[in-house]
């Protein structure tokens, strides 16, 4: 993602310089929030009652002068707060990347604009950092809304125990956010990606924000571009460095049954005198041949250009150095 970045300058400091917040809460702002200060500053009261200063970065993702103006008011309030504003809108999931890139705290979270789950619960998510490196907050029974109608599919294709991996809470090391770039949709399957890279994640369950935010999605019938992006980051997360395997099984597949198809058709004529012109099923066999070898060569293919890129691909991370 490429995209010209305003960013707003941070507020004069006062002369008595104050250590630096060590939690960082990332809010990436895809539309114009009904209370976005309001939000903010129930995050900062919710945290504060157990100790942990927070400075925020809220990311515009687009010119959204209402919400610009707000962060700006609650700035000249006090708040240690950074503005970043995209030229135009590219999405949650660059948003986010953005506002990863410019945290740089010992611990940073992901927050909504608009509250998901009680401010309240927000220093247990913090606690739960204890031990692992990535703590996610799953709304209710994990099933907030009609987000959670494809949960189970999550599950079954990626063998995690997570009840909701696409809340937008979450809280992370630093050096977790500083691995993680989303892009596309993404953004939506961040404890898989960190889970990819070798982090630890554990999930708590946290009262849903009441009342719920508003939702865009259609109220009945599956949501087809959430299943095109599970898709999508399951390929990306198993055969990203192996695409043969994936390429190469279906390839294989149709090769195989084209050939058993032809082969007995050939049969057929050579011994029992059936003729092939009017047999529809040779056509048949023979495209399901061709398309199996073309699906092989795009599968060898991908798998020379993995092989020539290979060493850029690090899937691992070293936990410690033992002399």
């Amino acid at each position: 993602m490429s995209a010209v970045l305003c960013r707003e300058p941070a507020a004069e400091r006062p002369s008595t310089e104050t250590p630096p917040a060590v939690l960082v809460g990332v809010v990436p702002v895809t539309r114009e929030p009904p209370d976005l200060a309001g939000t903010l500053l129930r995050y900062r009261d919710a945290l504060a009652t157990a100790g942990h200063a927070v400075r925020f970065v809220a990311v515009l993702d687009g010119p959204q002068p209402r919400a610009l103006e707000a962060l700006r008011q609650l700035r000249r309030q006090g708040q240690a707060l950074e503005i970043l504003s995209l030229p135009h809108p590219v999405g949650e999931a660059g948003a986010l990347a953005v506002g990863l890139a410019s945290a740089g705290g010992e611990i940073v979270l992901t927050l909504p604009a608009e509250a998901q789950i009680e401010p309240a619960e927000l220093p247990r998510l913090v606690a739960a950092l204890e031990g692992c490196d990535m703590a996610l907050a799953a709304r209710g029974d994990g099933s907030f809304g009609r987000e959670g109608k494809l949960d189970w599919l999550v599950r079954l294709l990626f063998g995690s125990s997570f009840k909701d991996v696409r809340t937008g809470v979450r809280a992370m090391r630093g050096e977790v956010a500083a691995e993680l770039n989303p892009y596309g949709n993404q953004h939506r399957f961040l404890p898989l990606l960190a889970q990819a890279q070798g982090f630890t994640v554990r999930e708590i369950v946290a009262r849903p924000a009441v009342p719920p935010p508003t939702s865009r999605r259609k109220p009945f019938g599956l949501d087809w571009s959430v299943l095109l992006d599970v898709l999508t980051v399951y390929f990306l997360l198993r055969f990203i460095k192996k695409p043969f395997r994936f390429f190469g099984g279906f390839g294989f597949a149709l090769l195989a049954v084209g050939g058993l198809i032809t082969l007995w058709l050939v049969a057929v004529r050579l011994f029992w005198g059936v003729p092939l012109a009017d047999r529809p099923a040779l056509v048949l066999s023979t495209l399901m041949v061709v398309l199996g070898l073309q699906i092989i060569s795009v599968g060898l293919i991908g798998e020379i250009i993995t092989f020539a890129y290979a060493r850029e691909l690090k899937d691992y991370k070293v936990e410690r150095l033992v002399e």
